[in-house]
């Protein structure tokens, strides 16, 4: 049918693996006990990064916004809350971690 789970977009993976995992020297590679499970600023950095892409082609037309301290910080913050928000929703089940440890495995 298509549809993914919560934090479950190839997307995702796809842009953790680039930053993070790419090879021996990434910094995921690297700092390993830092990133098991994967951290939630960094996921959140991440959903951050993804919303400035979209934010570019909000108008059909690639616009140059630049992903910037001043311009995403909000967006950043954002973020980060709502993934502790829905830790702390789901946290009698154990997702959010279940989903950092896949992201990390994956990786």
């Amino acid at each position: 049918d298509g549809h993914q789970g919560f934090l479950k977009v190839p997307l995702i993976q796809k842009i953790i693996n680039m930053m993070c995992f790419v090879n021996k020297h990434d910094d995921g590679v690297m700092f390993h006990t830092y990133f098991k499970p994967f951290p939630y600023p960094v996921l959140a950095l991440v959903l951050a990064a993804i919303e400035c892409c979209i934010d570019k082609w909000v108008t059909s037309t690639q616009m140059d916004i630049p992903f910037t301290i001043q311009e995403y910080c909000s967006t950043y913050k954002s973020h980060l809350k709502c993934l502790h928000a829905f830790e702390d929703a789901t946290k009698l089940y154990n997702v959010l971690p279940g989903i950092c440890m896949r992201l990390y495995e994956t990786g």
